[in-house]
């Protein structure tokens, strides 16, 4: 059978409600009590109703933690003709590494948080408010990185980071955000639930991911503010970054529908933003259009897979071989179906990583028919193209 994921099938119209989130630091500073007492084991909704509940010192330990961030973009009023500074998005973000000077940080956020901003704010819980400048997003994955100058209020402290391929369906599920706007916030809003699904694939929204990305389905509230906030664990870790909430399509109402980034997925990125201020990604140097066809491949009928529209000059894709026509099946013994799916096992490797790719040839690259069909392997080592 095919690997598609039947939540591919979710429809790209659905009316679906942005809310920031932001993901946790990778030094990790402090863990509750409560945490220590889980041993690091599955906490299930149930604990919420007992006298061990870790809701209450992850709160305590995390809010102050967790920012509102405020996006702002010049304007000019034609009846003024004055150029005024206006406010144009909100979101919130997590307060995840701290300088090495000690005095400020990193904050983690959503790239729709603050895509088209030229100036950026972050107000604490106690109701400070700093400035802080854009230090590297990816619109792939919709995150960035902010960074601030000053020290941060005294309960402030990184929140740890923790493994989201860890999660269960079931286990408790922790958002802390700041939902609303302007002067309509409900700063340090705390909502439970529990994991209700991994790995949904093809949950998107305009202004969200450019690139695949398998999320994290909670029931836990996520309204529109909440984007690039903190979803924990029940030690108090950062495991994922509330993004999508979905709302409705054209026949269905949803309630308790959230979707999050997963951590794992957010910490190469964090690295390369902080440390480069941009996300490379090697590439094999082709144009690909995704075509259906049998499993298997057969005399008179092409396989499905990535067929090759075109191939870069100079690139590891035409070193290795590769030609117009030719339909990626396999990379890695791994199948292949779409372009997502090409994509997707790509971004798992680095530059000058060698990547085996079975091909089913079909056509010369003047698009020619062959007497007979070849099945190929090729080897390509991926590199970084500008």
């Amino acid at each position: 059978m095919r690997k598609h994921s039947i939540i591919k099938q979710v429809s790209l119209f659905l009316a679906l409600a942005l809310c920031l989130g932001f993901a946790g630091g990778a030094l990790l500073t402090r863990r509750t009590t409560a945490a220590a007492e889980t041993d690091g084991s599955t906490t299930t909704y149930d604990a919420v109703y007992s006298s061990d509940n870790p809701i209450p010192e992850i709160a305590a330990n995390v809010r102050p933690s967790v920012v509102q961030v405020i996006t702002s973009a010049a304007t000019w009023d034609g009846r003024t003709r004055e150029v005024s500074t206006e406010e144009i998005g909100y979101g919130s973000g997590t307060y995840i590494r701290a300088l090495d000077s000690g005095e400020g940080g990193y904050i983690l956020t959503n790239n729709h948080v603050i895509d088209e901003g030229e100036s950026y704010q972050i107000q604490w819980l106690d109701g400070t408010i700093m400035d802080a400048e854009l230090v590297g997003a990816d619109d792939g994955t919709d995150i960035a990185i902010l960074q601030f100058n000053e020290p941060a209020p005294d309960d402030a402290t990184p929140v740890p980071l923790g493994d989201s391929d860890a999660l269960q369906i079931g286990e408790l599920a922790i958002v802390i955000g700041n939902p609303g706007s302007g002067d309509e916030v409900l700063f340090g809003t705390v909502t439970a639930g529990i994991i209700s699904g991994l790995e949904r694939e093809g949950v998107t929204a305009q202004g969200s991911f450019t690139r695949p990305v398998s999320t994290i389905q909670v029931d836990a509230s996520i309204n529109t503010g909440n984007s690039g906030g903190a979803l924990l664990n029940a030690q108090g870790e950062l495991v994922g970054i509330p993004t999508i909430k979905m709302t409705a399509s054209y026949t269905t109402i949803y309630e308790g529908l959230g979707f999050c980034i997963p951590i794992n997925t957010a910490k190469d990125i964090i690295d390369q933003l902080i440390e480069n201020g941009e996300v490379v990604r090697p590439r094999l140097g082709v144009t690909v259009t995704t075509v259906d066809g049998p499993d298997e491949p057969m005399r008179n009928y092409a396989p499905a897979g990535v067929q090759v529209v075109t191939v870069e000059e100079g690139s590891p894709a035409e070193a290795a071989g590769l030609q117009a026509y030719d339909i990626i099946t396999e990379i890695n013994g791994e199948r292949i179906y779409s372009n997502d799916e090409l994509i997707a096992v790509i971004d798992q490797f680095s530059a000058g990583d060698t990547v085996e790719l079975t091909v089913c040839r079909y056509y010369n690259e003047n698009g020619t028919a062959l007497a007979e069909y070849e099945e190929l392997t090729v080897e390509v080592e991926l590199q970084i193209i500008d």
